[in-house]
């Protein structure tokens, strides 16, 4: 079995069992029955795109939720939200970022190995080496918080690790609300990756009912179906349908913040659209 495209490193007596179509995809790559499979967690073959912020001093963040994330858009690039870097000095202090994390406890560039023999491929960790911050970033209401990582080389291309599409076209100028999408992340209470679909929501709505959420202009919000709450910067995804059969995930917003309804066993989530910044994210990346 060859590691470099191999999800787990298992041996069975049946052998491995590989999928074409995850081997060729270029990006975005999805799987239906994964797709409506909602468990305690995701599988590392899903959402291959996300990227942990790592930070000199070894902690992850000093956000609230205690972790950040950004999302692989090309072998060379991932996007973040900038209030994960420009906290206090104004200077922005990320070191490295993490891809193919499916277990958060466990060490880059080590495999993450259970007792039952189950293993999944080690996370890899590359450098930083330039951020471009968005020129027009607010820190008080988190307009236009988004910045662009350069890493020191191209990421390792595997069935864990994968750059997600950006948006296609046809989804430029179309309402984001009252659709339905999907948001992965690292859970801030749970060790494993995860996911949940999530409800979007107006934004007079939203500010009504939830005005301690950053909901200016440029945001999206939505309910989430379960109730898990996310690091900073977990990607927001839509899927492209063509003859009525999923073709890949595209990239809809990064998350901003999020907070539990308690009377209702909910959580809402602001999400920065990230549409409008596609000339600023060409500037300043190589997908």
């Amino acid at each position: 079995m060859q590691l470099e495209f191999g999800l787990i490193c298992v041996l069975l007596a049946t052998g491995a069992v590989r999928s074409a179509s995850l081997e060729d995809a270029k990006c975005g790559y999805i799987s239906e029955e994964e797709l409506l499979r909602q468990n305690n967690f995701a599988v590392p073959t899903e959402h291959q795109w996300l990227a942990r912020i790592m930070y000199k001093n070894g902690h992850e963040t000093k956000l609230p939720n205690d972790g950040c994330l950004g999302v692989l858009i090309s072998p060379r690039n991932v996007l973040a939200p900038t209030h994960c870097f420009l906290l206090y000095d104004g200077r922005a202090n990320a070191y490295s970022v993490q891809l193919g994390v499916w277990n958060k406890t466990s060490k880059a560039n080590e495999a993450d190995c259970a007792d039952d023999g189950y293993c999944v491929m080690p996370a890899q960790e590359i450098p930083i080496v330039g951020i471009a911050i968005h020129p027009e970033y607010d820190p008080v209401s988190l307009k236009h918080s988004l910045a662009v990582l350069t890493l020191k080389r191209d990421a390792s291309r595997t069935t864990n690790v994968m750059p997600v599409c950006m948006p296609p076209s046809s989804s430029l100028h179309e309402t984001l609300v009252g659709q339905l999408f999907v948001v992965a992340g690292l859970p801030t209470n749970s060790e494993l990756k995860h996911k949940t679909w999530v409800h979007t929501i107006s934004r007079p709505y939203c500010q009504e009912k939830h005005g301690t959420l950053t909901t200016n202009n440029h945001t999206v919000c939505g309910y989430q179906d379960r109730m898990k709450m996310y690091y900073v910067g977990a990607p927001l995804v839509g899927i492209e349908v063509s003859s009525d059969e999923p073709q890949y995930f595209y990239l809809v917003g990064l998350l901003l913040d999020s907070k539990k309804v308690d009377d209702k066993e909910l959580i809402v989530a602001s999400y920065l659209d990230l549409r409008p910044y596609i000339e600023f994210i060409k500037r300043n990346s190589e997908f």
